[in-house]
């Protein structure tokens, strides 16, 4: 597909593992795909062209799998919270902590209501 840098300063997207640098009112064919194609559609600077209807939808938003959530936790680029976001959806309230009682020791902390 054709990606066009419409900013002021050189741009660099990831294809198929590397970086591909694109010059300000250059444009390149590059293979953007799955993950790679949903960082560079979220940079406004940035005309893609050639998107195949299946690569559309293969967008960041949709359901991840097991193996993208597993991906998204090696990758260091992916913010802590993103990640924490799509394992909930992924697990549902498998990822809450259990519930725990409260410590004896908490109640000597409380105020009797004699005094």
């Amino acid at each position: 597909m054709k990606v066009t840098n419409n900013g002021k300063a050189l741009q660099g997207v990831r294809s198929q593992g590397r970086a591909a640098y694109i010059r300000p009112g250059e444009t390149r064919d590059v293979d953007l795909e799955g993950v790679d194609l949903a960082k560079a559609k979220r940079l406004r600077f940035l005309k893609i062209e050639g998107v195949s209807k299946a690569a559309a939808n293969q967008d960041g938003d949709g359901p991840k799998t097991a193996l993208e959530v597993l991906e998204m936790a090696k990758d260091q680029n992916v913010q802590f919270m993103s990640f924490k976001s799509v394992a909930k959806k992924l697990l549902g309230e498998k990822t809450r902590p259990p519930r725990t009682r409260s410590s004896p020791l908490s109640k000597s902390w409380q105020r009797s209501p004699d005094n």
